[in-house]
């Protein structure tokens, strides 16, 4: 449905300067030079508001190019039609305007309002120019109902700080200049500068639970105390505050317990408490880019992980991501391990290109260049190479003794769900070295030997 604002101003030439001010210095914070200027474009009132403001903006800042992005969802009837007005609007105004089309369906587990913000945001992304910024027209009511969701949901300060003015996601920057403005200035500013507005037919879906918020309880909360949400939106930003606080403290603590490769030093966290360790694991997985794990896992991670004996190798998954213990380090793995490639055999070939796309390259001879790549080994073909028999005792160049090569594995610090990964070479059923880790010490070739084979991974 087409909505024209239909309230009367007070004053028909009030010009609302403070909300152009505000939004101006809000964008002029973030601003890079000449960065292009994009509203999340829905046509709702909001971002109708956005973008007469980024209009506004344009004018006296022209260095940045102003755009629209509208992404049509598909979800509506009336969908087509929000396009069409959505891109009328654009080129009254001058605007640059561009448009996606998607074709959303609920996932099982996921709620069509999570499905569809994901899928928007990647269509975002892939609509305009890397590096530009996003305005997003969410005022100061969104961050209430946001908050309020949070605090259902059972959110700690980063929940409770609700959506942030300013943040980057996938190579954008994404802005809320309007995030401190009430829904009664925004409206106001419709009216004065007489805009239309298309109004989403399941903004008065009851099922949302946002829209039960707006409907249903915000205002209850406005008729005993009003101003309400002015003062929520400030808890929400003492929240923001604190959070960011916790962050830096967090970030100071997480390179005190960096381990080597990505991981995190055992040792090193046990020096924090039990608080301060899961705060120092939450930012480290945050910054990974892992699904944040319930408490439960966080639980257990205390219990089976840090709390394991030193030679243990315990696990803990969640979703796509697993936590394992090895060497008195914290590893975070995304996915199940690889699994072994199948074996080969060599029989005097250049290379030879494992099932997992990895190659092992031969030279028969002289030392070849850059030896410090190359494993030397007294052996003709065939040699068969394997990724299995773990128990099978190996005595390395070098070494006084023979032991089961997963003791020698322990020893050369390879993580037990790396080792099935590890090419084992074998002649007539002997091994005789384990590729980029050591020789058998009866294989190594001597001065001159005709026999030497060097082996390399590519």
């Amino acid at each position: 449905m087409l909505r024209e604002s239909d309230e009367e101003p007070r004053q028909r030439l009030f010009f609302y300067p403070m909300l152009y001010l505000e939004f101006e210095h809000c964008l002029l914070t973030y601003l890079t030079a000449s960065q292009p200027i994009y509203v999340a474009y829905s046509g709702g009132m909001d971002s109708h508001v956005a973008l007469h403001l980024l209009a506004r903006f344009a004018a006296r800042h022209p260095e940045h190019q102003a755009g629209a992005v509208h992404i049509h969802h598909g979800l509506s009837a009336n969908a087509d039609n929000w396009l069409e007005h959505c891109a009328g609007v654009c080129k009254t105004m001058g605007i640059h305007f561009v448009s996606r089309r998607l074709s959303i369906s609920k996932s099982k587990g996921e709620s069509l309002e999570a499905r569809a913000r994901t899928a928007r945001y990647q269509a975002i992304g892939e609509s305009i120019p890397q590096g530009a910024m996003v305005l997003l027209g969410q005022h100061q009511q969104d961050q209430v109902e946001t908050l309020l969701l949070q605090l259902k949901r059972g959110a700690g300060p980063k929940g409770l700080s609700a959506m942030a003015e300013h943040s980057r996601y996938d190579g954008l920057d994404y802005c809320r200049p309007l995030l401190q403005c009430s829904l009664q200035q925004l409206r106001e500013y419709a009216s004065v500068h007489r805009l239309s507005w298309i109004e989403d037919e399941s903004n008065q879906d009851l099922t949302f639970d946002r829209n039960f918020l707006r409907h249903q309880i915000i205002p209850l909360l406005e008729q005993r105390w009003p101003g309400v949400q002015k003062t929520v939106a400030r808890s929400a930003r003492l929240c923001a505050e604190q959070q960011q606080l916790l962050d830096l403290q967090s970030q100071a603590n997480l390179e005190l317990v960096r381990g080597e490769a990505g991981t995190l030093s055992l040792p090193a966290l046990a020096g924090f408490s039990c608080q301060w360790r899961k705060q120092i694991i939450r930012f480290w997985l945050a910054e990974q880019g892992a699904e944040m794990p319930a408490q439960t896992i966080l639980r257990r991670l205390e219990e089976e992980l840090i709390a394991a004996s030193q030679d243990a190798s315990p696990c803990i998954t969640w979703g796509d991501w697993q936590l394992r213990r090895f060497d008195q380090a914290l590893y975070l793995l995304r996915g199940k391990p690889a699994e072994a490639p199948r074996p080969v055999n060599w029989n005097g070939e250049a290379q030879v290109i494992l099932s997992d796309d990895r190659r092992l390259c031969f030279h028969q001879g002289p030392v070849p260049p850059g030896r410090g790549q190359w494993t030397g080994l007294r052996v003709e073909p065939p040699v068969s190479i394997e990724f299995s028999g773990w128990s099978e005792r190996f005595r390395p160049a070098g070494a006084k003794v023979s032991k089961p090569l997963k003791h020698w594995m322990r020893l050369w610090k390879i993580p037990p769900w790396q080792r099935a990964q590890v090419p084992l070479l074998r002649h007539h059923g002997i091994l005789v070295a384990a590729l980029g880790y050591g020789g058998a010490d009866e294989y190594q070739p001597g001065s001159g030997d005709k026999h030497t084979v060097w082996v390399a991974m590519a």
